[in-house]
């Protein structure tokens, strides 16, 4: 009798174990992921990294080339000061030569522009990725220590564009905890995107 009492016990927990509703937890990924120190590196690398593109010695060539040919149109088209046709001749050629030295040499920056860009992004995808890996780990890691069965990201959006979680009534939300687990196990920053070492000069 006590072996079919024990026994109905037993069955009775697992029923109740299986009717129990699945517990489920919150997580806001993008507040995660916005505040994580990588994160703000990053973007504060990628800015000085595009900052530098600009100070490139073909951009800085080509804005004063442009400066150059605005003078000279300048000059072209002033009506007040009339020059003589072997001067104007001169100006023209001047401009031409200019403007074909501005142009190659624009080309050439846009190509150097492109090539940078995409290190950068491939570093910003490359950083972006670990980090979000991280994120899902920990999630994970603390749910099941929790007994949740699922964790819902609150932040996202489906396909669609709607929030993923469209209603949840006092539902666990797990994001400060997981923002703590990762604070120590912050990862060092990605190194700079390389690029072409410039040719060494010759001993004197």
């Amino acid at each position: 009798m006590n072996s079919l009492k024990a026994i109905s016990t037993i069955l009775l927990a697992s029923v109740l174990t299986a009717a129990a509703d699945p517990r489920f937890a919150l997580v806001r990924i993008k507040d995660i992921y916005t505040a994580l120190p990588a994160t703000i590196a990053l973007q504060q690398q990628v800015k000085k990294e595009h900052d530098d593109i600009m100070k490139d010695q073909r951009a800085e060539q080509l804005r004063k080339i442009i400066g150059e040919l605005q003078a000279l149109q300048t000059q072209l088209a002033d009506k007040t000061t009339p020059l003589d046709e072997a001067t104007n001749r001169t100006l023209a050629r001047n401009y031409e030569i200019k403007r074909q030295e501005a142009q190659t040499l624009q080309q050439d920056f846009e190509t150097y522009k492109t090539e940078q860009e995409k290190l950068i992004n491939r570093k910003m995808v490359a950083t972006m990725r670990a980090s979000l890996d991280r994120i899902a780990k920990t999630s994970g890691k603390i749910a099941k220590e929790r007994g949740f069965d699922s964790v819902f990201d609150s932040s996202g959006n489906t396909n669609t564009g709607v929030p993923f979680v469209l209603f949840s009534k006092n539902a666990p939300d797990l994001t400060e905890d997981i923002q703590a687990a990762l604070k120590d196990s912050e990862p060092v920053l990605v190194a700079p995107a390389s690029k072409a070492a410039a040719p060494a000069g010759k001993a004197n």
